[in-house]
């Protein structure tokens, strides 16, 4: 934190942050108060690329002017109602976002978060089914609620001690496709996806075999940025119809637009029996969900709590942003763009970053890419404390972005240009080197998240 200077009204707002907030911080604890386009701004006015969208959620980045226009239009006519009522923002945004899918998903349960979205679409796969057991990818995260927290396997501090409180008809039995550090230890494509045959008969002995749902990220991004084999997800698909249960796709960190197609399982000739979705496509607000077939939403209304609502499911503002968003969305073709502009991204990084010798891989779609940090390429041994190097050394060139483990984002907004990603990866190029030389000396991740290594780990 030495090598920051803050102003003292900056270091007043960091402590009374750590006074009345209890929240994960990154080192130093930056206090934002504005943003522009791909641009944040701190207290003191000091500028950072964004390179998280928010929490992946600002699609179109800060301020849009489309976007702060609909706000105030918005706020001047309805911004909540009874969840018993419904609205002309949420109807359009429901239809227009159904009018993205194929297949026949259509109708939306909404929620206000993440983790309620997957809930919702555990209910409804067990009111289907009449089946219980929820069978999850190991390295996937989902939210966290009990129930789907329950299903989450990305480890670190975020379960401790709530063993009794979790949900016991879950069984994180399919193996990740991680072909970087393949688990089954076979290389692709002469694997055949051993993982996933191996996964089959982990499920026979790890559940009771009344599976209701297999529920997967289409890319898990928390895990690791797997990118799957082309032929991983359809035999998911099918693996889920020999069990007789549903296959529920979570999309929140994909969706939308941003890895070169609408939605990251397009990219694998898979229609999902449930699709939930947050994030990118909330605009940032809390608007999030499950959609399901009308076949599949009329065979479990009145069971399981079907449908799910909440005091502010459906809220008239936050779809209004949404459907703003979604419309511009579309309207200016971002999903061929991040296509574009996401294959530029990873070839300027495969050409100035991958050299690093702590740099093990680059994985990901479109514009969502991430560095997979190690002790050295021949070990491929995870380094977080190299993440965190990294990820200080950004904020330090004006780059904020996440490190997660020994892993870090490359998220920006689906509006940054070609010289800002040449100017993006120029910074990078400085930090990673400098973290390479192991700068800075003093490095305690363990406070940075909830997905954080477990202890301190010190340069030595």
């Amino acid at each position: 934190m030495a090598d920051f200077r803050f102003s003292n009204t900056h270091a007043e707002w960091m402590a009374r942050d750590a006074k009345s907030v209890m929240g994960w911080r990154y080192d130093p604890p930056i206090v934002f108060r504005g943003g522009k386009g791909t641009k944040i701004f701190d207290v003191d006015g000091n500028e950072y690329y964004d390179l998280t969208s928010g929490m992946m959620s600002q699609t179109l980045g800060h301020a849009h002017p489309e976007i702060v226009e609909a706000i105030r239009e918005q706020a001047e006519l309805l911004c909540h109602e009874s969840s018993w009522y419904s609205n002309p923002w949420l109807i359009e945004f429901a239809e227009l976002l159904g009018s993205t899918l194929p297949g026949n998903l259509s109708v939306m349960d909404f929620a206000v978060t993440g983790s309620e979205a997957n809930e919702v679409a555990f209910r409804m796969a067990i009111a289907k089914s009449g089946k219980f057991d929820i069978v999850s990818v190991i390295r996937g995260l989902h939210g966290g609620n009990l129930a789907v927290e329950s299903v989450t396997t990305v480890g670190g501090a975020r379960k401790h001690s709530l063993g009794p409180l979790l949900m016991p008809s879950r069984a994180a039995a399919i193996l990740p496709p991680l072909c970087y550090r393949c688990l089954v230890n076979l290389t692709y494509p002469g694997c055949d996806i051993g993982c996933l045959k191996t996964s089959e008969q982990l499920m026979e002995f790890t559940t009771t075999k009344s599976v209701a749902a297999i529920i997967a990220e289409t890319v898990p991004v928390s895990g690791g940025m797997i990118v799957p084999p082309k032929e991983w997800l359809p035999r998911l698909a099918m693996l889920a119809r020999r069990w007789d249960a549903m296959l529920v796709l979570d999309e929140a960190q994909l969706a939308p637009a941003r890895t070169g197609k609408m939605w990251g399982f397009q990219h694998y000739d898979v229609v999902p029996d449930i699709l939930t979705f947050g994030k990118g496509v909330s605009a940032g607000f809390a608007i999030c969900g499950a959609i399901t077939t009308p076949e599949i939403a009329a065979e479990v209304r009145g069971k399981c709590g079907l449908p799910w609502a909440g005091t502010y499911t459906g809220d008239p503002f936050p779809a209004a942003i949404a459907l703003k968003q979604l419309q511009i969305v579309i309207r200016d073709g971002l999903a061929e763009r991040s296509g574009r502009m996401g294959a530029h991204l990873r070839a300027r990084l495969e050409e100035e970053i991958l050299p690093f010798g702590i740099i093990g891989d680059i994985r990901g779609l479109g514009l969502y890419q991430m560095l997979d940090v190690v002790e050295d390429k021949r070990g491929k041994n995870p380094d977080p404390a190299g993440a965190e190097r990294i990820r200080y050394n950004l904020m330090m060139e004006g780059v904020a972005t996440i490190a997660v483990r020994n892993m870090v984002r490359i998220v920006p907004p689906l509006i940054i240009t070609e010289a800002e990603i040449e100017d993006v990866v120029g910074r990078m190029r400085t930090a990673v080197k400098q973290a390479e030389a192991g700068y800075p000396r003093d490095v305690d991740f363990s406070r940075s998240s909830s997905l954080a290594a477990e202890a301190p780990v010190a340069a030595e």
